[in-house]
């Protein structure tokens, strides 16, 4: 069953217009990867597998069907360990769950599936031996506690560490900018912004790979950002779905998320925080920028209550005793232990970094801002990098996106 061809085959049997129509948007035909379909129920097409080359084959049954199984046990016998097999299932049960086992498939998902469920289980049934599994994604959302405080900078700037690090484990990170009115992530990389969202708005479900590929704006160090044009005269509010499937469809292929926020609350920001293995407040180190981070963390805890892991992250710090009317003593007392740290104050190495659209790193090696940065931001880098379990912060983020689609 194997492929002799340099790309991966990969071939699915569906009689499912829907999956069929999600698998062809997911998987994406080119240089690496070949989609192949047989758009048959499995017992239709049990005599035509046999002359399908592949190295993957996805099966759609229905786990109510004694005879469904049946069909994908004579399969299995057939292509032997030539061929993983993936099965997508509807009817779910305990019962199916067992018998699936029995048959030893690589993998199985229950319908409706999310477009980053279909392709994480395809990627990780096409790994070699020796391969480690694909990771979840990790989602970190920046957002402002009042204006001005530097949330886009320490949401660029964490991304570009996250891309750094995880380029040495073959990781992949995307910046996505959901202040659709007034971003500037496009601005402070001096990229093009190319998410169109007039163009999917109406019509989330159209936001397939191809599209997002060509809606994508990629930076000189590799980071990849999505990113609309500024609609500085237009204040409205965009649909859940909308939001959702683009997250959901980014984590399919970025195992890093860095989420820059509005400050404005929207009807889909409860569902982003939610979402999301870290938030991160952002405030600078000013009396009432302190006050409205107390205020925001309280609006958080009320609407996400403990399923989100959430911190104050301190921009422009200055650590000097009475170097202002606050002291960094003052903001540990007031921000307690969800006080993730203090980013010094390089207002000049910022800038000239923003002006000309490049890393912090690019201006100065192993800055003060990027240091601090980067110590809490890899944190945890190193259990991230040993272990290819999906946490229980993971699994419980993707999962929320995928119910609020």
């Amino acid at each position: 069953m194997t492929s002799t061809q340099d790309k991966q085959r990969i071939a699915l049997v569906s009689g499912d217009p829907e999956l069929l129509t999600l698998a062809k948007g997911a998987i994406k035909s080119g240089e690496t990867q070949e989609l192949v379909t047989l758009e048959k129920s499995i017992a239709e097409a049990s005599g035509a597998i046999r002359q399908i080359e592949c190295d993957l084959l996805i099966l759609d049954i229905d786990s109510a069907k004694v005879e469904d199984f049946e069909h994908l046990q004579k399969i299995k016998r057939m292509v032997a360990a030539k061929c993983p097999i993936l099965v997508v299932t509807s009817n779910f049960s305990p019962a199916a769950a067992r018998i699936l086992m029995k048959i030893r498939v690589n993998d199985f998902l229950v319908k409706p599936l999310a477009t980053s469920d279909l392709v994480r289980a395809v990627n990780n049934a096409l790994k070699q031996p020796g391969e480690d599994a694909q990771v979840e994604p990790q989602f970190l959302a920046f957002m402002p506690a009042s204006g001005g405080v530097g949330s886009t900078v320490m949401a660029l700037e964490s991304a570009q560490i996250l891309n750094k690090y995880g380029r040495k484990l073959g990781r992949t990170t995307c910046v996505v900018d959901l202040n659709f009115q007034h971003g500037s992530c496009a601005e402070y990389l001096d990229i093009e912004p190319r998410f169109d969202i007039r163009e999917i708005e109406n019509a989330p479900e159209r936001l397939d790979r191809q599209l997002l590929d060509v809606m994508l704006s990629r930076h000189a160090s590799g980071l990849s950002v999505i990113a609309a044009p500024g609609q500085p005269a237009e204040m409205r509010s965009f649909k859940a779905a909308l939001v959702v499937r683009l997250l959901d469809l980014v984590s399919a292929y970025f195992d890093y998320v860095v989420i820059d926020l509005p400050r404005i609350w929207f009807p889909w920001t409860q569902t982003v925080i939610l979402g999301s293995n870290r938030l991160f407040i952002i405030a600078d180190m000013t009396v009432p920028s302190i006050r409205h981070a107390r205020r925001l963390m309280n609006a958080v805890d009320d609407k996400a209550g403990s399923q989100a892991d959430r911190y104050y992250l301190i921009n422009r710090v200055d650590r000097r005793a009475s170097a202002s009317g606050l002291n960094w003593s003052d903001v540990e007392h007031a921000l307690g232990e969800k006080l993730a740290g203090g980013i010094p104050n390089n207002y000049q190495l910022v800038r000239q970094a923003v002006d000309r659209g490049v890393t912090l790193e690019d201006i100065e090696q192993g800055n003060n801002v990027t240091s601090e940065l980067q110590r809490i931001i890899l944190a945890d880098a190193n259990t991230d990098a040993e272990t290819t379990e999906v946490s229980g912060l993971f699994s419980r983020g993707l999962s929320i996106f995928r119910k609020a689609g």
